[in-house]
């Protein structure tokens, strides 16, 4: 018999799937205006989406992967934030998706690990 998924990991996973929203919303509002990057932040999306699945699983490994993935994303936030005067919609919405990747990290290192 399975063993229940810690609740944590639950609320972890309903944060990356709103990250995820957050993201494709953002993208869908600006898809014209940054058509360059609009690859990259359906695969970014999808991500997200995959790692809140993983989340919804238990996984222990995740909190590694997000960490690193966060990291790279509040890099990422640079060039955002320097054209926020110019797209400030799609800088509040990035900052929003990447606030609630870092929200989520706490709830995956805070769940016990499963045996």
């Amino acid at each position: 018999m399975q063993e229940p998924i810690h609740k944590n990991y639950k609320i972890a996973a309903y944060l990356l799937f709103t990250a995820s929203a957050v993201t494709l919303i953002n993208h869908i509002l600006h898809y014209a205006k940054h058509i360059a990057t609009g690859n990259l932040v359906l695969e970014t999306a999808l991500l997200i989406a995959i790692l809140g699945y993983f989340a919804l699983l238990g996984k222990d490994w995740l909190k590694w992967v997000l960490t690193f993935i966060t990291v790279i994303s509040v890099f990422a936030l640079q060039p955002v934030l320097k054209d926020f005067d110019t797209y400030p919609v799609y800088g509040i919405l990035s900052v929003i998706a990447c606030s609630l990747q870092i929200i989520a990290m706490p709830f995956l290192f805070l769940a016990p690990r499963m045996e």
